[in-house]
């Protein structure tokens, strides 16, 4: 018996790696469920740290040694602070909608200057662009359910015609159409 050449090709198999050192084709979608739940567990924790620090009041009650020791005696000062707890509700934020500005004039830059006036009136605008077709005047468009609003934002802007929006204007929103300086 002769032993075989090196050179010359070995008839025998190739030994096989062995079964724990292969990576299973099911274990990479385990890897990508790991990676997941991971990203998800860290927005978890950002969301509760990050809503730690809200200024929200809460309803806490105080112990009566807590109540007499913090109660001031009676002085002319509680009806000076009552008057501006009765102003408080007039002076307070009211809620403004969203503005759309449009230009339906050739006056270039009318919708930007006039929507930085509208911001300046505590409006918040959310979209500025050309408005194509006729408008006979300055015009602020509502919803049925924003029409206050919009006589709110005529007198801001001192326009004198509001109309109830039509198609294509959205309905979530007023609509201003520039058709010349105001």
């Amino acid at each position: 018996m002769t032993e075989p050449r090196v050179d010359e090709p070995s008839t025998e198999p190739r030994p096989r790696v062995a079964q724990r050192t292969r990576v299973a084709p099911r274990s990479i979608p385990s890897v990508a469920l790991l990676g997941a739940l991971l990203v998800v567990a860290v927005a978890a924790i950002g969301l509760l740290v990050g809503n730690g620090g809200d200024d929200t009041p809460t309803a806490t009650t105080p112990s009566p040694t807590a109540t007499a020791e913090a109660t001031p005696e009676p002085t002319a000062e509680p009806v000076a602070t009552a008057a501006p707890t009765s102003a408080a509700p007039a002076t307070a934020e009211v809620p403004r909608a969203f503005v759309e500005v449009f230009n339906n004039s050739g006056a270039t830059g009318l919708a930007d200057s006039t929507a930085a006036r509208v911001e300046d009136a505590g409006w918040k605008v959310v979209g500025v662009d050309n408005w194509y077709g006729r408008i006979p005047e300055s015009t602020v468009y509502y919803p049925a359910k924003l029409k206050e609003q919009a006589e709110r934002l005529a007198a801001d802007l001192r326009i004198d015609r509001v109309r109830p929006a039509v198609e294509p204007m959205k309905f979530d929103r007023l609509t201003l159409i520039l058709t010349g300086a105001p």
